[in-house]
């Protein structure tokens, strides 16, 4: 564990295993995340360095103002990390909001990407939203009613809204309960930044209000030259389908359907997750 300073303040890392091949750096979710919920991603360490972090304005590291939390922010961060560690070239993970980081970090650093693995990740936000909607209306009609009425009167941080997440939250975020209490009532203990989310994403998974409402990455795809990697969980909110089709628009690209899970397979199936994982990276020899 340890730190590194920049203009922004303190951001705090873990690195694991000696050097090797090309190392994996792992960008956590949110925005607002922690590097908690991809720490399993340290485990492929055993013939390369694997780092996971927390993007500066949450978890360890320093906090930040709101006109920091941009894209651009959060790429400098991530490159601003590589050249501490010393990383001339490395494989790249994104989880979730952490995909987006990734697709755009690369967008900015091409050459120093050797591989990419999107890991439940969000590419378009309009995509996300239109599979969130299908997703609800699967959930029994009184919660569809209350997700749908809240947004509109904008009451989403009512009770009953919180109760129609849950809801959905416990069957395309979490399907493992007890992890997922575990989650709720370690946000405050780890730092997740409520605020930093709400700004960039919204009051809830599926209600988009933030800087990334309109957010469309998919022009990026056809750019990418580098083996890549899709998966995402069976019943995930970054659905199946979605991860299917962004992974046609990558050039022999990838995509894996992660068994049985959601949106939190590590937490799920850490087994699996990692063994999909390890299969890429091996099968390209990066």
């Amino acid at each position: 564990m340890a730190y590194f300073t920049s203009k922004l303040g303190k951001t705090f890392y873990i690195k694991k295993g000696r050097k090797g091949k090309t190392p994996i750096i792992g960008c956590h979710g949110g925005p607002g995340g922690t590097h908690n919920s991809i720490a399993p991603l340290l485990e492929l360490a055993t013939d390369r360095q694997v780092v996971v972090y927390d993007q500066i304005g949450s978890g360890k590291s320093s906090a930040t103002k709101s006109e920091h939390w941009t894209i651009e922010t959060f790429c400098k961060n991530l490159d601003d990390l590589a050249n501490h560690l010393g990383y001339d070239e490395f494989i790249l993970h994104g989880a979730s909001w952490g995909g987006t980081l990734i697709l755009e970090y690369f967008k900015r650093y091409p050459k120093k990407v050797k591989g990419l693995i999107f890991h439940s990740s969000l590419i378009s936000s309009k995509v996300w939203v239109a599979d969130a909607q299908r997703l609800i209306n699967k959930l029994p009609k009184k919660y569809v009613e209350i997700i749908k009425c809240c947004e509109k009167v904008g009451a989403t941080d009512s009770k009953v809204y919180k109760e129609a997440m849950d809801v959905y939250y416990k069957k395309h975020c979490c399907r493992d309960l007890k992890a997922y209490e575990q989650k709720k009532k370690g946000k405050k203990k780890i730092n997740f930044n409520e605020e930093l989310y709400m700004y960039m994403w919204g009051p809830s998974e599926f209600c988009p209000t933030g800087t990334l409402k309109k957010y469309d990455g998919t022009p990026i795809l056809k750019k990418i030259n580098i083996p890549t990697l899709f998966m995402s969980g069976q019943y995930d909110e970054a659905t199946p389908e979605a991860a299917k089709s962004f992974s046609k628009k990558v050039k022999g690209a990838e995509f894996k359907v992660i068994k049985c899970c959601s949106h939190s397979s590590f937490r799920e199936d850490k087994a699996q997750t990692k063994k999909i994982m390890s299969n890429f990276i091996k099968s390209h020899q990066i």
